[in-house]
Order: C-alpha cells, then structure tokens, then sequence
C-alpha cells in the first residue's frame, strides 16, 4: 500500500516523509513534485496528500483520485485559499492546515485511513460559510444519537458558542459543559468540536443561518 506526498521539494517535505515513514511503516511513502503528477496517473497510490499552494494544476489528478475511490487529503497554508470552497464541495477525506503538530497530523491521517474526515479547525470559517450555501433549511435530526441536553449543547455549539456562554445559557457548570462535549465528540468520533458542527451540518442535523 501506498501514500504519495505531492508537495515541491522543500525541508518540511522531508520531515514530513520522514515522520510518515517512520510511524506508516506498512505504507511506501514517496514525494513527487506538482511538476511531475504524471507519475500519480496510476491505481496504486491509496491515499494522496496534495499542497494546494502551487502553480501547478491540481484539480484533474484530485478527480481522479476520486474517480478511483482513492484517499485524498489537501494541504495548505492559506485559510482563505480561492480554491478551497471548490474543494470542499468535492467531500475529500482531509483538510489539512500547514504547521500541524505531528500527534495531531498522525491521528488525522489514521482516521482517514479509516475511512473517517477530518478538518482543521483554522479551515472551518471558509468551509461552515460554504455550508451556508449549499444546505437548506430541512433538518434531519436522528432519534438516539444525543441525550436531549447534548442536543442542545450541539446547538450552541453550532452558533459559536464558548463553554463559557453555554454554561451561562443552559444554567448548567462549566465542568457539565465540558462533560457534555466530551460525550458528543465521542459519538460522533471526531477530534475537537470544529469536526463535530461540520459533522452534524453535513448530516442536516442542524442549519446555520
């Protein structure tokens, strides 16, 4: 199996191989330049992680990733990326943010490899505001998921809400709060509560006005 970094040379490409090397050993990892793509026209690479900073033209490639039911994860540096709401309409695996602790970065790509999404916190502003567009109104809230309190707790959390301002709202402790929080990422298994309100919005839990 395979994991194919497309990224230009640089020291943060080969830490980045290096750490991917080291903790994926079941993988071959390779690096290939965006000049070079060609080389990625093939079946064999599972999951594909891609710099979106670049002159080079990704979209073909990211498509056919997709075609093929491949893996493929963005990466970039810039939270107001042009083409990042095009991206995101595509549903890809990952949204990765460039400076990504190496825990984090790890525990995100294996839960992709699991089939899971994940989304950095920084890129949320851009993508909650494409939700806004592409989702109506309906919502479709599934019986069993939450308590009725963590339904609430949700609710806030999709507003923006601190556990501060929760607390104060429900009349609940901040400790409750956290509590409640906890349980939620834990059902939806999702990292942070970023990945939980583009959870529970992908799914027309809820709809942000």
């Amino acid at each position: 199996m395979r994991i194919a970094i497309m990224k230009e040379a640089s020291i943060y490409r080969e830490v980045l191989l290096s750490v991917l090397s080291n903790e994926f050993n079941d993988y071959d990892v390779i690096t290939v330049d965006p000049k070079q793509q060609d080389k990625l026209q093939d079946d064999l690479i599972d999951l594909l992680i891609v710099d979106i900073d670049t002159a080079a033209d990704i979209n073909s490639l990211i498509k056919h990733y997709i075609d093929n039911n491949k893996h493929v994860i963005i990466w970039t540096e810039d939270s107001t990326h042009p083409e990042l709401t095009n991206l995101f309409k595509l549903d890809l695996q990952g949204y990765f943010y460039n400076g990504m602790e190496k825990e984090a970065l790890i525990k995100a790509i294996k839960k992709i490899l699991l089939g899971k999404q994940y989304i950095h916190e920084e890129l949320a502003p851009m993508l909650l505001g494409e939700y806004r567009q592409l989702h109506n109104r309906q919502q479709k809230r599934p019986v069993g998921v939450f308590t009725r309190r963590e339904w609430e707790v949700m609710e806030l959390l999709t507003q923006g809400y601190s556990n501060q301002r929760i607390s104060n709202q429900l009349y609940i402790t901040d400790k409750t709060v956290k509590n409640h929080i906890s349980s939620i990422l834990r059902k939806l298994e999702v990292p942070d509560r970023t990945n939980a309100v583009l959870t529970v919005l992908r799914n027309k839990w809820f709809y942000v006005s």
